[in-house]
């Protein structure tokens, strides 16, 4: 080869070789969830559970701290078993920087076998800033606090139809003695006052524990609560027998629900609620999460805040400060991934303009103290954010976090009972042996 050409063919080579170099280079880099260097974006990697729908809605939230922070590019990826994925990635040693996890018990336990960062300072004073002390408390594992509450919701409301309800002069009760008292005047005027349901396929009768979950909140302490959930606190105990008692007399009392106690079990949980919007009412109150809007005829869900009222189920005992029922999506940061740009988006999420983007397109609420409740594009919206930041205390849903034999027991049990197959003694009893088996 002719010398001038060769050296030209080795000049190209070098220039080829640097070129290829230095893109394996950023590939690497933009691959893993260690940052970026130089002037390129840091990269911050999420796995979460939502999709669809929750997916965009939460790009939104990706978008409004992008825009305010270029420099950081943040990948949130939504995938259908997350509970399974986010074991086995960190099992693998590749977990994401954040994940958000819908149930705070798989975070637990990841915290209990060390792979989760403790939450620094700058975060714990936005959290204390903007959020009711529980929701630390519930973020807190062995002790220590590790997650970041976002989107949540709420359990505990009735709920009717609202020009229904106005036109029969009803008034909303703040007390369990006035919501009786209005069970009955329902009666008295030739309605039926509750509309229930509790059948769900494989999971009939979880409806029926979210009733004795709220019961309890407003019967016992959080104390009790929680020692119940943990075993401690038998089914079989004067505390637990006096809340099924409490519903019992609510469901079974002739003429208190649609169709009998024995529709109770046959009619599905969603089907319930809709009978509230027939033309008259079949029933006139439905005690469901903030979910159920959900289920609400189309003709409903187009109109709600003229169509559709609320209220949180009241206070049972006067002895005892009334706790809502919640759950929601706790964030946290897997070891060794506390980087100062996922320091930084954890702690944009414990602020109220984090929820904003999400709250204005409807479908979530938020419990930042420091939100703009103006936003929602409901009022019903509204009043359940407004209820969630007005509790004095919360729990997470009792049979959720008790062993999985226990809380199918329990789920069957509430069937049970509703259908008059077994006696409440024989109920409680089989529940308690879940826990041996």
């Amino acid at each position: 080869m002719h010398r001038s050409r060769l050296t030209l063919f080795v000049s190209l080579m070098v220039v080829v070789s640097f070129v290829l170099a230095a893109c394996g280079g950023s590939a690497t880099q933009s691959n893993g969830s260690t940052g970026q260097t130089g002037g390129e974006k840091k990269r911050v990697t999420i796995l979460g559970a939502f999709g669809g729908g929750e997916a965009d809605a939460f790009e939104e939230v990706i978008k409004v701290f992008e825009a305010a922070n270029p420099d950081i590019d943040v990948v949130y990826t939504g995938v259908n078993d997350f509970d399974t994925q986010i074991v086995v990635r960190v099992q693998a040693g590749d977990p994401p920087d954040i994940a958000g996890f819908p149930q705070p018990g798989g975070a637990a336990r990841l915290a209990a076998e060390g792979n989760l960062v403790p939450l620094w300072p700058e975060v714990l004073t936005l959290i204390d800033q903007n959020y009711a002390p529980f929701w630390k408390e519930l973020g807190t594992f062995g002790g220590t606090p590790y997650g970041v509450f976002h989107r949540v919701n709420a359990k505990g409301f009735i709920w009717y139809n609202k020009p229904a309800f106005e036109a029969a002069g009803y008034t909303v009760p703040t007390t369990w003695d006035e919501l009786k008292a209005l069970t009955e005047q329902m009666k008295a005027n030739g309605h039926t006052p509750w509309c229930e349901g509790i059948e769900s396929g494989a999971a009939t009768g979880w409806k029926g524990t979210d009733w004795i979950e709220n019961i309890m909140l407003r019967t016992q302490t959080t104390d009790v609560y929680d020692r119940w959930i943990a075993g401690e606190v038998a089914f079989s105990s004067p505390e637990v027998r006096r809340a099924f008692e409490i519903l019992g007399e609510l469901w079974f009392t002739d003429g208190n629900v649609y169709g009998g106690r024995q529709s109770i079990v046959l009619t599905n949980f969603g089907d319930a609620a809709t009978f509230l919007f027939t033309d008259p009412p079949n029933c006139w109150l439905h005690m469901q999460g903030s979910f159920v809007t959900n289920f609400f005829q189309d003709s409903v869900k187009a109109d709600l805040d003229n169509k559709v009222g609320l209220f949180v189920m009241p206070p049972i005992d006067p002895n005892v400060t009334p706790a809502l029922e919640v759950g929601g999506d706790v964030f946290v940061v897997l070891k060794g991934r506390d980087r100062p740009e996922v320091r930084k988006f954890m702690e944009f999420m414990a602020t109220g303009a984090s929820a904003t983007p999400w709250a204005r397109l409807g479908g979530g609420v938020f419990p930042h103290k420091d939100q703009d409740l103006t936003v929602y594009p409901t009022s019903i919206e509204r009043q359940v954010a407004e209820a969630i930041l007005a509790a004095q205390a919360a729990r997470f849903d009792a049979s959720d976090a008790m062993l999985a034999a226990v809380n199918a027991a329990f789920w069957k049990g509430m069937t049970d009972w509703a259908s008059g197959n077994r006696t409440l003694e024989q109920v409680l009893t089989e529940i308690d042996a879940a826990y041996n088996q």
